[in-house]
């Protein structure tokens, strides 16, 4: 599962990041509203990451990044072939300025949509660094971690022959995209919680994560101190 997630934020991420420069209107000014839109991404996340549960986090950021790019799909394209040639026509006839107020005002939504996109992505690769870490034991945090992080690089890999995708329609890569990561969002929540969780140091303690999960509700009216001199005083015997 911890796979899947990587796989398909590191999609996500590249893909947007890569489709910076196939969006309408400067490319300069794209690129740059995509760097800064990561900025109050980071902030945010590490903020929340202090005081809220890893699982329900991740997985609203996930629905925010693949939700944002499935409405992409209700914005009309108003830069057809048949529109441009009616524009050409009364332009050479009447011998006017035609205005196109309303193209450049879902060009913006469309590009607004994709921003917001692209900062639901960015906190959701906050995040499941955090939540990686945290559910895999001691003894195999260093193998897990780096096992996630390979399928992240598979996920970066395929992301430009997602984006590819846009030469036979321009919406297929957000259909994608958007589609994979609101699948992984609902995987998401068969993982455990961990947050203010006592992190499992072997393969026995993790084996026994679920269980300790059904007692969530009770360790936490009995403190966390109770449960960390709990476990250090198995450790001594």
């Amino acid at each position: 599962m911890c796979l899947l997630l990587w796989m398909a934020i590191n999609i996500g991420y590249f893909g947007l990041s890569l489709n910076t420069a196939n969006l309408s209107g400067d490319p300069f000014l794209n690129c740059f509203l995509s760097a800064v839109t990561e900025v109050p991404a980071y902030i945010v996340s590490t903020f929340l990451l202090k005081s809220c549960p890893r699982r329900p986090v991740l997985s609203a950021f996930l629905i925010i990044g693949g939700g944002f790019l499935l409405l992409l799909q209700m914005i009309p394209d108003s830069s057809g072939g048949h529109q441009r040639l009616i524009l050409h026509l009364v332009k050479r006839h009447y011998k006017i300025s035609v205005t196109t107020s309303s193209s450049a005002d879902l060009h913006s939504l469309a590009l607004a949509l994709e921003m917001a996109g692209k900062f639901g992505f960015t906190m959701s690769f906050t995040v499941v660094y955090i939540y990686t870490a945290e559910l895999y034991p001691t003894v195999l945090r260093n193998l897990g971690l780096g096992m996630c992080s390979s399928a992240a690089r598979i996920g970066s890999i395929t992301a430009p022959y997602v984006i590819f995708l846009g030469t036979f329609s321009k919406y297929l890569p957000y259909l994608l995209m958007g589609s994979l990561t609101i699948a992984s969002s609902v995987t998401n929540l068969f993982l455990p919680e961990t947050f203010q969780k006592v992190l499992p140091e072997t393969l026995e303690q993790m084996q026994r994560c679920r269980s300790f999960m059904r007692r969530d509700k009770h360790s936490l009216e009995d403190g966390r101190g109770t449960v960390v001199m709990n476990q250090h005083r198995q450790t001594k015997e």
